[in-house]
């Protein structure tokens, strides 16, 4: 959609070339970002964005794992949300970039993509 972001995630260290290794998500569909582990026990280095899916069954989600710096969940939040929010001509957000290495917060040191949950 023009004039929304989409946020990149890379989550290997390679050229992706297979599934649940990248993907770009509209900001729109992003429902949160949570910290620590998935099943809601303390990670003090993890936190997940959650997003709807991409099927408009309603019931659809998907995840990102975004690993942290220990105890910078509050920082790599905050740079996240500049980064949803701000203003790239083309709407190309990088999140998180594993082949590249490059992150939107020096408090974010991975990702792994689960667009099947």
């Amino acid at each position: 959609m023009k004039g929304e972001n989409y946020l990149y995630f890379n989550g290997t260290a390679a050229e992706p070339n297979g599934a649940d290794k990248a993907i770009m998500i509209p900001t729109c569909k992003v429902l949160g970002v949570s910290v620590g582990a998935a099943n809601g026990s303390a990670d003090k280095d993890a936190m997940f964005l959650s997003f709807a899916g991409f099927v408009n069954d309603g019931n659809s989600k998907g995840s990102v794992l975004i690993a942290i710096k220990d105890g910078k969940q509050k920082e790599a939040m905050d740079d996240i949300v500049a980064a949803m929010n701000s203003n790239p001509s083309d709407g190309f957000v990088v999140i998180a970039d594993d082949f590249k290495n490059v992150y939107c917060s020096p408090h974010i040191t991975g990702c792994t993509v689960d667009s099947a949950v």
